[in-house]
């Protein structure tokens, strides 16, 4: 039997950070086609073709207007109630894919704050999964990079080379991910991203290279760049 695979898109947060009324994801982001965050990265998904199911997580305040502004792929869709936390959100997205997904199926969870991932890297995920079991979106940095343990004075330079930082889509064979997220599911809301998760538990996950382009929209400021790069696409 084929691995199948299936996509957790999290809009499960509301967007404290990003200085808005509401949570970032019913923001027009595509001003020529009047697209929502929402819609550009459920339609960039859907348009993928490659997914057996794209599971929607959303906080269960926005569900109606989630569902109304993604009217047109409804049925493709299946939705599901955000948690407390992200990886409460993710624990959720997982139980729910238990009555479809088996052992060896992959889950790609992917940021539905980062508009701008391609093809090639989302693929790259599933390919190395099926290999490896667990895979991260990563980029090196770019800059220098000190540790200081108190916070006012540097302690050490870290290598550049050695530091990476992690992007989304994250990858994972179901059996991985949901056993190392039940292993942690005390202390999952200590945890920022389910690799690290992965990574507590004791199993390998391994680098994909990531895109400086896969940018997560956090801020007002990151909009304008996605604007300004979908503009620029628009005019080509």
């Amino acid at each position: 039997m084929s691995q199948k695979a299936y996509a957790l898109l999290m809009f499960g947060g509301v967007g404290a950070r990003f200085g808005w009324d509401k949570p970032k994801q019913f923001y027009v982001i595509d001003e020529i086609r009047r697209k929502t965050l929402l819609q550009f990265v459920v339609q960039k998904f859907v348009d993928f073709k490659i997914f057996d199911k794209i599971v929607v997580v959303c906080p269960e305040k926005y569900l109606d207007e989630t569902k109304k502004l993604l009217s047109e792929h409804i049925n493709l869709l299946d939705f599901v109630i955000g948690g407390d936390t992200r990886e409460h959100s993710v624990w959720n997205g997982l139980a729910f894919l238990e009555n479809f997904a088996s052992e060896e199926d992959i889950v790609v969870i992917h940021d539905g704050a980062r508009p701008l991932v391609s093809k090639e890297i989302v693929q790259k995920n599933i390919e190395c999964a099926k290999h490896y079991g667990a895979v991260v979106t990563a980029i090196n940095v770019t800059d220098t990079v000190s540790y200081s343990e108190s916070g006012e004075r540097v302690d050490e330079i870290i290598p550049r080379s050695k530091v990476f930082i992690h992007q989304t889509p994250q990858t994972f064979k179901y059996h991985i991910i949901k056993s190392a997220m039940e292993s942690c599911i005390e202390i999952l809301h200590t945890f920022t991203d389910e690799a690290s998760i992965v990574t507590a538990s004791g199993i390998d996950v391994y680098y994909i290279s990531g895109s400086r382009m896969n940018i997560k929209v956090t801020t007002l400021e990151d909009v304008i760049f996605v604007k300004r790069h979908l503009n620029d696409e628009h005019l080509v």
